[in-house]
């Protein structure tokens, strides 16, 4: 086996070694977090999906990442067709403003969201932490649609204004169809960027819990061990949407080539 083959498998297994460590932890049936678990069973998953504060936190989450997710990926489409139309000295700076939020540290992003909140009394506001994520995940829209998008013959959607198609039905007839994988492949991202997101949900959301705030202030007092079960659930739906992402962008570069 060669050196660098080893440094590759040494870093995998320390980027998963957490989740082996948790996954087995959150079947356990013990009172108190310990690994190996001394007995098994389903506890902690009942004690997190029949906790109605948990509960309402995760559907929270949910209902912010939803709609984050939907106004990310319609802003970053129509951002992405904007850029590829513009000349090339706007498109490099706008671009660079669209992919600032992935650049800047959440804190910086999520200290000014605050201050901007109390200037206009909309802190401790759902629809103002939607905004927030959305902004967080357009860079990630932005990146991927546009990496599809690039490769579109543009000769497609004049074909279909010369046909009689207006600007509207010419991008949704010539252009979208080839490059709907990625945005729905972007939306998968954008929502777990939102789903996940703690620094900014921390400084908005006062009396309101995500599910990301929930378990820190569950942390900061215990360590309990529905902490585990929720995780491994969580770690298990965001591989296998983020393997759907992953296979329709990958299927959108293989048509596109």
């Amino acid at each position: 086996m060669r050196f660098s083959t080893l440094l590759f498998a040494l870093g995998v297994l320390l980027l998963f070694f957490p989740i082996l460590v948790v996954v087995p932890m959150s079947f356990s049936a013990d009172r108190f977090l310990g690994f190996p678990p001394q007995s098994w069973g389903l506890t902690w998953y009942r004690a997190y999906f029949t906790d109605p504060v948990w509960m309402a936190a995760t559907f929270r989450s949910l209902r912010i990442a939803l709609f984050a997710s939907l106004l990310a990926t319609l802003a970053g489409l129509l951002g992405v067709v904007g850029l590829g139309r513009m000349g090339p000295r706007w498109r490099a700076g706008l671009t660079g403003l669209f992919i600032a939020p992935a650049i800047v540290p959440n804190v910086i992003i999520a200290l000014g969201v605050f201050i901007l909140a109390l200037t206009f009394g909309t802190t401790d506001s759902v629809v103002t932490l939607t905004l927030a994520h959305a902004a967080l995940a357009l860079p990630f829209v932005v990146m991927i649609v546009g990496a599809a998008y690039r490769q579109v013959d543009p000769n497609l959607e004049r074909a279909a204004r010369v046909c009689g198609a207006g600007p509207v039905r010419a991008f949704m007839a010539a252009t979208l169809p080839p490059i709907l994988p990625a945005v729905v492949a972007a939306g998968i991202f954008a929502f777990f960027i939102s789903f996940d997101e703690l620094v900014v949900a921390l400084f908005l959301m006062g009396g309101s819990e995500t599910l990301p705030v929930r378990i820190w202030n569950d942390l900061r007092f215990e360590i309990n061990p529905t902490i585990a079960a929720i995780s491994a659930f969580f770690v298990t739906i965001t591989t296998i949407a983020m393997a759907i992402a992953e296979l329709l962008r990958m299927r959108t570069e293989k048509k596109l080539r």
